[in-house]
């Protein structure tokens, strides 16, 4: 699919939502308010971090459990008939009223509180819902039970790894029983006999999140604001698919990136590979299933760690420094065209090629039209930043990334020179010369014109930058609880009254319009 247009939105995560019914953490009840921000803003498109299962008590939202389905940790509890048949909040102990209270004024998520307290909340509804829909004949019990049938493929092995994890009390699945580790036919049944009562309530949680998101993808299209995913290259060794698929994803060499400027060793992720020779033979079935499914989802994917799709750097006892598969770039340049040419069938895709990317990617990549990242600040040569006006058509422009602070704090970090040098660069800046230190409202309604005003189709800016705030969704490199858990300061349901946010909205739209996106 082609690229969707000259286009201007928002980056912000789904869990950093907030409104007066959540559980201290986004759902899917908050997006229409924040569509409606969107739409005031003049905003086409909003682009979120994954939403995949992921695993318990883990935060970030690339530790993902399934190339499939949805977190259920999004699930909107208000939402959901049986909890609101049983009382709503009401219904909760009043030690849990108070956790809820204090998760949902608390300025971060906090989620050693969320995870135990919904997920508690999610197994007592669907205890409720099973008592009133559990026999067949009741209207939901049919829309469920038509569910689990539509989406068995992945929803089957997927919600059987998920009940064994439980089961085997969160040891890797390479640890469990020879049976289970081996997918014997009898050891899986006898598996799915035992824990039948879980592997419904996985299957439930899914049906509940895919029904929400189904909402949402409707009140995203009536306001004419795109859905743009975030689709994580490859997933974890202890997931449901590593298990399912041991001949497609390997675990015989570790995946990571190859020495650069930044590290002289590279980086070993510890994670699996794509087996491609073997995909190939089955004309990449399992890739196009997985592009298939977030076709369904969202309306643009971004594509992670793009030039994985043209070689994979791993690392094993053979060559513990590491080694690019395919070795050649010839192949290298078949795979990734081939990869492209897939994923453009089911969705308009963007490809995050960022980082240390050999010339010959980004040349396939506009070639195929395929839109890649421009960071402005990393947008220079020898020092010297590139004038936004050269960027091309087939790209995504932004102030930044879910991983680099906000644009406030970058330019209070920059040395002199650097601002000096982006002020001649981008013509919004130069009649500030020299500039200031200080962030001031012109500065930032230059740096975000200058995106807005440059040739890509796309533009996303961070919500962070909009606002101006000095806010971080995420520190690599770094465990702290302060990662994964940024949340607006407003509701949704306050952003258009906020004095803040509602300036936001009108000043973004005026850029926008100016900018003819």
């Amino acid at each position: 699919m082609s690229s969707p247009g000259r286009l201007s939105g928002v980056l912000l995560p789904v869990f950093s939502l907030r409104s007066h019914d959540d559980f201290g953490i986004g759902d899917f009840g908050a997006v229409a308010g924040f569509l409606r921000w969107l739409e005031a803003a003049h905003q086409k498109m909003w682009m979120m971090l994954p939403l995949l299962p992921t695993a318990p008590g883990d935060s970030s939202p690339y530790a993902t459990r399934c190339a499939f389905g949805l977190n259920p940790l999004f699930i909107q509890l208000a939402a959901v008939p049986e909890f609101m048949e049983a009382g709503g909040d009401a219904s909760l102990a009043p030690a849990e009223r108070e956790t809820l209270a204090t998760v949902r004024a608390a300025p971060r998520i906090q989620y050693a509180k969320v995870f135990p307290l919904k997920w508690f909340v999610l197994s007592r509804t669907f205890e409720r819902f099973e008592s009133q829909h559990g026999k067949p004949g009741t209207p939901r019990g049919k829309d469920f039970e038509a569910f689990c049938v539509a989406e068995q493929g992945w929803l089957d092995s997927y919600t059987l790894y998920a009940a064994l994890i439980i089961d085997q009390q969160q040891r890797p699945w390479w640890e469990w029983p020879t049976g289970l580790r081996e997918r014997q036919d009898a050891a899986l049944k006898n598996a799915a006999t035992r824990l039948s009562s879980e592997v419904r309530f996985q299957k439930w949680l899914q049906w509940v999140a895919h029904t929400q998101w189904g909402i949402v993808r409707a009140e995203a299209k009536k306001s004419k604001v795109l859905l743009c995913g975030d689709e994580p290259f490859i997933i974890g060794q202890d997931s449901a698919d590593v298990w399912a698929n041991p001949t497609r994803l390997k675990r015989d060499a570790r995946l990571g990136v190859p020495p650069d400027d930044f590290s002289a060793t590279g980086q070993d992720w510890g994670l699996p590979y794509f087996d491609f020779d073997t995909l190939a033979q089955e004309d990449f079935f399992w890739l196009r299933l997985r592009a298939l499914a977030s076709a369904k989802y969202y309306d643009l994917r971004r594509v992670d760690h793009a030039v994985g799709y043209f070689r994979q750097y791993i690392r094993d006892e053979r060559t513990p420094l590491g080694r690019f598969v395919p070795p050649d770039e010839a192949s290298q340049r078949r795979l990734g065209e081939r990869m492209f040419e897939i994923f453009k069938e089911s969705a308009a895709v963007v490809a995050e090629d960022l980082g240390v990317i050999p010339p010959f990617v980004r040349e396939i990549l506009a070639r195929m039209e395929v839109p890649g990242y421009r960071v402005m600040r990393w947008e220079r040569d020898n020092g010297v930043y590139r004038d936004p006006r050269s960027y091309p058509k087939a790209s995504l422009v932004t102030t930044g990334t879910h991983d680099t602070d906000s644009m406030r704090e970058w330019w209070h970090s920059a040395e002199p020179h650097e601002r000096e040098s982006l002020a001649r660069a981008f013509p919004e800046l130069q009649s500030m010369q020299p500039p200031p230190r200080e962030f001031t409202p012109a500065v930032h309604h230059a740096l975000l014109a200058a995106a807005e005003n440059c040739p890509s189709d796309l533009c996303i800016l961070p919500w962070q930058d909009v606002l101006g705030s000095m806010d971080r969704v995420n520190l690599p490199g770094s465990m702290s609880d302060a990662n994964w858990a940024y949340r607006i300061e407003h509701p949704v349901e306050e952003l258009l009254s906020a004095a803040d946010t509602r300036a936001a909205a009108g000043h973004l739209a005026e850029l926008t319009d100016a900018a003819h996106r």
